[in-house]
């Protein structure tokens, strides 16, 4: 005949398990202000830029006066391993600051990480901050918890010259 531990001792080995198994397998997922699922949707959504573009780098913006912002940042660009798939290429993304992206040549969107708030023009942005869109100093919000919700400000995409296809339109909520 088996014996086993009481119940009370199999939850306390269960909830350890649980716990040993988020600190070396979900950290980045949970500390970033976007998470793994955000990101992916931003590469799908690229494909919808008209025109789209095959692949390349987004630029994740970071507040350089900190700390947190750059580690954002860096969490943000860890989401992207070594690319995701967007538009028929490929996309990656590196942390830099704001005067480091200068004008965005070279770049196909920014993502702003916690914190940072400047934008280039001409360049899709995206952020996880409401207040950034609904301000306009940002163009699209991307959250998928506890639904994918995408929020678009009209006028701050049209100010950047950013146009999305039609199918996008439906997607998404404009403000």
């Amino acid at each position: 005949m088996a014996t086993y531990a009481p119940a009370p001792a199999r939850c306390a080995v269960l909830a350890a398990l649980i716990g040993i198994w988020l600190t070396c397998c979900g950290t980045a997922a949970v500390a970033a202000s976007l998470s793994g699922r955000d990101v992916l949707i931003i590469a799908k959504a690229l494909g919808f830029l008209q025109p789209a573009p095959h692949g390349g780098t987004v630029a994740v913006i970071y507040d350089s006066a900190s700390a947190a912002s750059r580690a954002d940042a860096a969490d943000i660009v860890l989401l992207f391993g070594d690319g995701l798939a967007s538009a028929g290429g490929t996309v990656t993304a590196k942390a830099v600051t704001a005067a480091e992206v200068g004008d965005g040549s070279g770049y196909v969107a920014i993502i702003l990480a916690a914190g940072a708030q400047a934008a280039p023009h001409g360049l899709l942005s995206i952020s996880a901050a409401d207040e950034l869109v609904r301000s306009g100093k940002c163009v699209m919000e991307v959250h998928s918890q506890p639904r994918v919700e995408i929020i678009v400000n009209r006028a701050a995409a049209q100010a950047a010259g950013i146009d999305f296809t039609a199918a996008f339109g439906m997607l998404v909520h404009e403000i």
